[in-house]
């Protein structure tokens, strides 16, 4: 019964953090990735996504009972530091994680690590959210009710995902319709979560995201819009769609957006 489990949430933002590998550009060399990571525009630019979307949607999320942390790199200039820490300082649920630069997926699992346990846990649902996406208010709360439940029908100890199939697309230079939907044929890094046993060294970042399937078990939603994916000049890989358009109008597309995730059109096409 899913009553003999408990499940914690513990997500994980990477804000610009330079790690050893991970990048499209990590070939160009460390020197040249923590120029364009910390160049100052395109800082404000993350900055400017991460406080409209990633943030934005955290902070309205309907399921209060998880955690964020937000790694960052122990090089991150001062100032950026002193203003992403203004940012989340009133948010209960965001932890800013420092580290040094380390290989990606070590990095990763120091930061999962640094969060702090629930001492009654029985398993862990690990989700990433990138610094310039935004998940539907009710994902962690999805995360929560679906967990428990699937625990119940399966072996236990065997690592499992719950993805978000269907969302929208936010094209920032295509200023007359920025906002288009999707339904994904593989799952989505956005608000994506991998349930496994606490004390297990995996978590959700352990696959690319669009061949979790290819490993785990994967439950999948479509039932409603669960994620806005921005595509900017900032991208450091491709951020296009795999599945089918989907079908809302534009005034649904407007109901939604204001529902799930507190935005309007006009203010997404203002990033």
């Amino acid at each position: 019964m899913a009553g003999r489990f408990k499940v914690q949430i513990k997500g994980l933002v990477r804000f610009s953090y330079l790690s050893e590998n991970g990048f499209a550009m990590s070939e160009q060399g460390a020197d040249a990735v923590r120029d364009i990571l910390y160049d100052p525009a395109r800082l404000d630019r993350r900055f400017h996504m991460f406080e409209n979307l990633a943030l934005h949607s955290i902070k309205r999320q309907r399921n209060l009972n998880f955690k964020v942390g937000v790694l960052i790199g122990d090089s991150l200039p001062d100032a950026a530091r002193v203003r992403l820490e203004g940012l989340v300082k009133d948010v209960p649920q965001i932890q800013i994680i420092s580290l040094p630069p380390l290989v990606h997926f070590n990095a990763i699992r120091h930061a999962f690590g640094a969060i702090k346990d629930d001492p009654e846990a029985t398993h862990t649902a690990t989700f990433r959210l990138d610094d310039d996406d935004a998940m539907h208010r009710i994902t962690t709360n999805r995360i929560d009710k679906l967990a428990g439940p699937l625990l119940s029908l399966r072996d236990p100890n065997t690592p499992f995902g719950i993805a978000f199939n269907r969302g929208f697309y936010l094209d920032i230079a295509n200023k007359k319709q920025p906002i288009s939907e999707w339904y994904e044929k593989t799952p989505l890094g956005v608000g994506l979560a991998l349930v496994a046993p606490v004390g297990s060294s995996v978590n959700v970042f352990r696959r690319n995201h669009r061949k979790l399937g290819e490993y785990y078990d994967c439950m999948t939603e479509v039932e409603r819009p669960m994620f806005i994916r921005s595509v900017h000049m900032d991208n450091d890989s491709g951020a296009s769609p795999t599945g089918r358009h989907g079908d809302l109008s534009r005034r649904e597309i407007e109901r939604v957006l204001r529902v799930g995730f507190g935005k309007t059109v006009d203010e997404l096409r203002a990033l």
